[in-house]
């Protein structure tokens, strides 16, 4: 909204501003015709005309007709537009074609979620966010962006261990909605954005909807430790308060006593000391993110038509013990320090893009 309204005097932007608008919910239009009334030139006049058109809201057009007579009154010239059937704004925008996309989580447990709104053709509001595994969303905001910018996002994210998938735009707004709601933070924007939600399209919508995405018959899923191996899933890390202290205490089993025990029961040890770091309470919290972080990654490697691995984590995710399973591999991962990836490895990939101009 702040965009538009610095450019509301620039008739270059004038369909930007005019098919944004649109996007906007009935409170954020209400607030931002109430912030430009003062303005008082020819191009306010053409917007206002042109907003009214596509408007159904009564309250909404009857704040653009005031709009109008003001402008009327200090001598602007303006004609007013009459509704006529239906309007061809409306016609175009139920036609604009919405995409989103996710990424993979880095060494410092973030990933990115990004809404693009299309605004016109090949123009789009491109609306970010950065969540956490743990801590949910901890920053949101929004840039113009063309339709190279988009390709290059992509592009700049197609090389492992870091992805850009591209995925359900109305799943996108869930993932949003879900992470602020564990922070607290970005409320009343995402409320703001779910009042059109609804106008956001693509075949999966909530997790559930992850699981019967179509594949072949006769496709051969992959094991469970070859899945969790995979580059993707590299940069992931479980971390928790006491990791030092616990690292220190599962490196020292079998090496403590003077009775050298052999491996596989060093193993066993070591396998009976995560499940109780899982089952005291301590990691147990993390099985819900550990569902919604596999739910995602399978959907990613539905995408990158990877179906063996796709299949192989819906039957995991369906297996009463696959939660934990799959806890206790990222949890032995860090306790032996392997893997270790650098942290900071996400840099918000529309700050690397132009936006239109």
């Amino acid at each position: 909204m702040t965009n538009i309204h610095f450019n509301i005097n620039n008739i270059d932007e004038l369909e930007l501003n005019i098919n944004t608008f649109s996007q906007l919910s009935k409170e954020m239009k209400l607030d931002f015709l109430d912030k430009i009334k003062k303005e008082k030139t020819e191009i306010m006049g053409q917007f206002l005309n042109r907003i009214y058109l596509s408007e159904n809201d009564k309250q909404i057009q009857k704040v653009i007709k005031k709009l109008l007579f003001h402008l009327k009154t200090v001598g602007i010239k303006v004609e007013e537009s009459k509704i006529k059937g239906e309007s061809v704004l409306k016609k175009y925008e139920e036609k604009r074609e919405h995409r989103a996309m996710i990424s993979n989580y880095d060494g410092d447990g973030t990933r990115m979620a990004m809404i693009a709104f299309e605004t016109k053709k090949h123009a789009y509001v491109l609306v970010h966010g950065l969540l956490h595994f743990s801590k949910g969303l901890m920053e949101l905001g929004n840039v113009p962006i063309d339709e190279m910018g988009l390709r290059q996002i992509t592009t700049q994210g197609s090389l492992k261990p870091f992805i850009v998938a591209e995925v359900s735009p109305r799943y996108v707004h869930y993932l949003l909605e879900e992470a602020s709601n564990v922070s607290g933070r970005y409320v009343e924007e995402i409320r703001q954005m779910k009042s059109f939600s609804f106008r956001l399209g693509g075949e999966v919508q909530k997790p559930d909807d992850i699981y019967t995405l179509a594949i072949p018959n006769d496709t051969v899923s992959l094991s469970f430790e070859r899945i969790l191996s995979d580059d993707l899933f590299d940069p992931f890390c479980v971390t928790w308060d006491t990791i030092d202290d616990d690292k220190k205490e599962y490196n020292e089993i079998g090496t403590s006593s003077t009775i050298v025990l052999p491996p596989y029961l060093v193993e066993e040890k070591r396998h009976i000391f995560i499940r109780n770091l899982i089952e005291n309470g301590k990691l147990s919290p993390n099985l819900i993110l550990i569902k919604r972080l596999m739910e995602d990654y399978a959907y990613i490697f539905y995408t990158q038509n990877e179906l063996r691995a796709y299949k192989g984590l819906i039957e995991l995710l369906q297996q009463s013990d696959g939660l934990s399973k799959t806890l206790a591999f990222f949890v032995k991962k860090v306790l032996e320090g392997t893997n270790e990836q650098p942290a900071g490895l996400i840099v918000n990939p529309y700050e690397q893009v132009h936006p239109p101009r």
